[in-house]
C-alpha cells in the first residue's frame, strides 16, 4: 500500500519520557486512495476518526480500521491520541479573606486518557491547564472565606468542596488522580518561622532556667549535705582532740604526781642522807673531839690511823715534840725549886708535880702520858664518844653506842 503524500496537519514529536500537554500527536486529512495507516502509527496509540457527519469513531489500541471500514465509512480524518498516564506538578495562588496574603497550593496531578473520541471531540489541547482551571474555580470560593493563618482548615474544606464538584476532566473523557496540599504565602510562613524561633528561644530559654534552678536545687542540695558531712566529721574530730586532750591531761597529771611523788620521795630521801651525813659530821667531830682532848700522842695515832705512810713523819715529829717538851718542864721545874717569890705553902702542890715529873722523865715516860689508859667506868663503854668497847677493853668493829651498825669513820 502506498505511503502519505501530505504532510500531517499537526504533529509533535513525542516519545515515552515526553512530559505532554495535548494528548493528540498527529492530525492528517485522508483522501481514498492514499492511506497506510500500520506503518505510521504506534501500537500504543489511539486512532480517532472523524466522519464526513462530523462524529468521531474511536479505534483503542490494538485495534486498527482496515482499509474496506476507511472506504466505508468515509473518514476525513484521523487523530493520533497517546493514551499513556502523565503526570504534572503546579503550584497556584488562591486568595484569601485579605488581598494582601495568599494561599499557595500545589497540585500533583496524574492524567491519562480514558476516550479518545470525546477528548477529540471537547477541542482540549491543553490538559493541565483545563485540570488547573477547573480546581481554582473550586478553589477559589472556598479559600475567600479564611484568613491566612486558617491553612489547614482551608484545605480540609477545599479537598472537601473539589470532592463534592467530581472527578476533574471527566467531561474531556479524562482520568484524572490528583494531590493537593495547601500553604501559606513566603512571607507569612517566614514570619511564622521567626515567631517559631522566637517562641523556640524563649521555651528554651525558660526550660534552661527551669532546669538551672532544678541544678541549683540540687546543687545546694548535695553541698548542704557535704555540710552537713564535714559537719559531723569535725565534731567527731572535735569529739577525738578533746578525748585526747583530756587523756593528755590525765597522762600529764599522772606524770606530774608520779614527778611530784619522786621529788617528795627524793626530798626525803635527801633530807634522810643529809640527817645521816649531819649526824655522821656529829660524830666525826664527837669522835676527834675526844681524840685531841687525849693529847698529842692520841691525836698522832689518829694521823696514823688514817695515813699509815706517815710513820716516819710522825715518830719523827714525835720525838721532836716530846725533847720541846721536857726542856720546858725542865725549865719550869728549875723556875719552881730556885724560886722566892711565892711562899711554901703555895709552892706545895707545884713541888710535888714537878717531881712527878721528874720521876716520869727518870722511868723513861713521857710527862703527862698515863702508864696504861685510865679505866672505863664499869670496865666497859666506849674509849670514846660513838664507839663502843667490850668487857676485855677491845673495841667492837662496827658498832656504835647509839646501837648503830655504822663503824666510826
Amino acid at each position: 500500500m502506498p505511503p502519505f503524500h501530505r504532510q500531517p496537519e499537526w504533529q509533535q514529536p513525542a516519545d515515552r519520557h515526553t512530559q505532554l500537554v495535548d494528548p493528540v500527536l498527529t492530525v492528517r486529512q485522508l483522501s481514498r486512495f492514499d492511506f497506510n495507516l500500520r506503518s505510521l502509527v504506534r501500537i500504543d496509540h489511539a486512532l480517532v476518526f472523524s466522519t464526513p457527519k462530523g462524529s468521531f469513531e474511536a479505534y483503542p489500541p490494538p485495534r486498527r480500521p482496515t482499509r474496506a471500514e476507511v472506504v466505508a465509512n468515509r473518514y476525513t480524518a484521523v487523530y493520533e491520541v497517546d493514551m499513556g498516564v502523565h503526570r504534572w506538578t503546579a503550584e497556584l495562588t488562591l486568595p484569601s479573606d485579605n488581598d494582601a496574603f495568599e494561599f499557595t497550593a500545589e497540585v500533583d496531578l496524574s492524567w491519562q486518557v480514558l476516550d479518545p473520541a470525546r477528548f477529540v471531540a471537547s477541542g482540549h489541547r491543553d490538559v493541565p491547564g483545563l485540570l488547573l482551571g477547573e480546581l481554582q474555580q473550586a478553589a477559589r470560593p472556598v479559600t475567600r472565606r479564611f484568613a491566612i493563618a486558617d491553612s489547614a482548615v482551608t484545605e480540609r474544606e477545599l479537598l472537601q468542596a473539589v470532592t463534592v464538584l467530581g472527578p476533574l476532566g471527566a467531561p474531556a473523557g479524562l482520568q484524572v488522580t490528583w494531590t493537593l496540599r495547601l500553604r501559606r504565602d513566603q512571607a507569612n510562613i517566614e514570619h511564622q518561622q521567626r515567631l517559631q524561633a522566637i517562641d523556640h528561644s524563649a521555651a528554651e530559654q525558660v526550660r534552661v532556667a527551669q532546669r538551672g534552678m532544678e541544678v541549683d536545687v540540687e546543687a545546694d542540695r548535695r553541698q548542704r549535705q557535704q555540710d552537713a558531712l564535714q559537719v559531723e566529721r569535725a565534731m567527731v574530730y572535735g569529739t577525738q582532740q578533746q578525748e585526747l586532750l583530756l587523756q593528755q591531761q590525765r597522762w600529764q597529771h599522772e606524770q606530774a604526781l608520779l614527778h611530784s611523788g619522786q621529788q617528795h620521795q627524793l626530798a626525803l630521801q635527801h633530807g634522810q642522807q643529809q640527817l645521816e651525813l649531819q649526824q655522821i659530821e656529829a660524830q666525826k667531830i664527837d669522835f676527834y673531839q675526844w681524840h685531841l682532848q687525849q693529847g698529842g700522842v692520841h691525836s698522832w695515832a689518829l694521823h696514823l690511823a688514817q695515813h699509815p705512810e706517815d710513820s716516819q713523819l710522825v715518830m719523827t715529829s714525835m720525838r721532836e715534840d716530846q725533847l720541846r717538851m721536857i726542856q720546858a718542864q725542865m725549865d719550869l721545874v728549875k723556875q719552881l725549886l730556885s724560886g722566892d717569890a711565892a711562899e711554901n705553902y703555895e709552892l706545895e702542890g707545884p713541888k710535888q708535880l714537878a717531881l712527878r715529873t721528874v720521876s716520869d722523865i727518870l722511868n723513861q715516860r713521857l710527862p703527862g702520858v698515863p702508864q696504861s689508859p685510865p679505866p672505863l667506868p664499869g670496865g666497859t663503854g666506849p674509849a670514846y664518844p660513838g664507839v663502843v668497847v667490850d668487857a676485855a677493853g677491845q673495841v667492837e668493829a662496827g658498832r656504835t653506842d647509839a646501837g648503830r651498825g655504822d663503824a666510826p669513820p
